[in-house]
């Protein structure tokens, strides 16, 4: 049994109300409703409504394992907790004193839950499985399910959208420079995200908007910025953006990265930030006014044709500086596109129009997420696995904001299928 367990058993009222629940003073009890339950300092449920005798309490509920954790947590020296209405306990163990001596009612639960509800939770806890319930998620309503869906989708959007807001918030609202960042964040995938925004932000949009009309100067703009041009080069084309780097270092008073951030381990040559960084400033090269086109996008397809870009001639005979190797085209792929629309895209859309009062493009923004196919990797090969099938971009996202913030950090209570597997008769976790 843990605090956060007892709470999720009275705001759920799984505790059998048969026999009838008393004080400890022996007066009956009707919970008429358990209050809010309240996740900030204070008692635990606010504004509950109980009935003790015949008289009708309206106020807040404080909850612990053992009335004796009163005293330890120092309830009594604090005058918040000097006007609840009621005590809730799993376990009696000794008599209370309040901040100023005022006396309110004890319920003991105990005898009122059902051991196999404490079995079940605490199976799920102990689970060492891709999710703790991946035995019975099956079993879970299927409406059940895509309404915890819906919700992790909805709180993933909103974790990317803060980002962009902060953003927006540290460039005056400046669309162009926030969605320039982003997309190099996006450009970055998940293992070089925070390397590839730092690129931008030492970047500004303002000095690239300066060269943009010079393929030669973005690309030394870029590659010395992320400092791929301070090693000694035989070659012509590094030497030169070399040269070309230092030029505009100067001319801006730029200060460089430190090339050992970037990673490049596990990773795919044609996912290399070296040919990364190349697709993103042909992209920059190429665009015009590329945010507003997004805005104008009707479709997936419309939107993969403004990422439409090859790398410059250099690079199709190489993936690092100074390893030649095959030649090969080397452009933004479908698959990468849609993780660009996925990440940067849809959460910017969706931004934009809540902060400019345009449902429409809120819209936009979640009929892409459904309209895009399933991601693949590790994790949603997993729930497959499982039985539970992603049919599209939407699924793949909620799935992993599920399998990251609830089922790795075991918030089985906080879920809406958690919550399903403690109430269903069934007792398998």
């Amino acid at each position: 049994m843990s605090e956060n367990l007892l709470q999720f058993i009275w705001l759920h009222r799984l505790y059998a109300s048969q026999p009838a629940l008393y004080t400890m003073d022996h007066e009956p009890l009707i919970v008429l409703h358990p209050g809010r339950w309240n996740t900030h300092a204070g008692p635990d449920f606010l504004e509950a409504k109980i009935k003790i005798g015949d008289t009708l309490w309206v106020g807040h509920v404080e909850l612990h394992l053992k009335s004796s954790d009163w005293n330890k947590h120092l309830h009594a020296e604090n005058a918040s907790y000097s006007k609840l209405i009621l005590h809730v306990v799993y376990e009696f163990d000794e008599d209370i004193v309040t901040f100023n001596h005022t006396i309110f009612p004890t319920l003991q639960l105990k005898h009122h839950i059902d051991p196999n509800l404490l079995l079940k939770y605490e199976r799920l806890m102990i689970a060492k499985k891709f999710v703790a319930c991946e035995n019975s998620i099956r079993d879970v309503h299927s409406l059940t399910r895509q309404m915890q869906l819906s919700r992790m989708l909805t709180e993933r959007l909103e974790m990317k959208t803060n980002h962009v807001k902060e953003l927006l918030m540290k460039f005056r609202n400046s669309w162009q420079d926030v969605f320039y960042i982003q997309l190099a964040r996006g450009f970055g995938l998940h293992i070089n995200q925070d390397t590839f925004e730092q690129l931008a932000l030492n970047t500004p949009l303002s000095i690239i908007s300066k060269h943009k009309n010079n393929a030669l100067q973005i690309e030394a703009l870029l590659f010395g910025q992320a400092g791929f041009l301070y090693d000694y080069f035989d070659e012509v084309y590094p030497t030169v953006l070399q040269k070309e780097y230092e030029y505009l270092k100067s001319l801006h008073q730029l200060q460089p990265m430190e090339k050992h951030h970037w990673k490049f381990l596990r990773l795919r040559p044609a996912n290399f930030p070296t040919i990364r960084i190349a697709e993103f400033a042909q992209l920059i090269i190429e665009s015009n006014h590329l945010f507003s086109k997004v805005l104008e996008a009707s479709s997936i397809k419309e939107i993969e044709t403004l990422f439409n870009v090859t790398v410059s001639d250099y690079w199709l005979t190489h993936y690092n500086f100074q390893e030649k190797s095959i030649e090969r085209t080397k452009s933004i792929g479908k698959t990468f596109v849609h993780a660009i629309i996925i990440n940067v895209i849809i959460p910017a859309l969706f931004t934009y129009g809540k902060l400019q009062g345009k449902e429409i493009y809120c819209e936009k923004a979640l009929q892409l997420m459904e309209e895009l196919p399933a991601e693949k990797n590790a994790i949603i090969n997993e729930w497959n696995t499982i039985g539970i099938d992603a049919k599209n971009a939407a699924d793949t996202q909620a799935l992993l904001q599920l399998k990251k913030n609830y089922c790795d950090q075991k918030r089985c209570l906080e879920c809406g299928i958690g919550y399903a597997l403690m109430k269903s008769a069934d007792d398998r976790a």
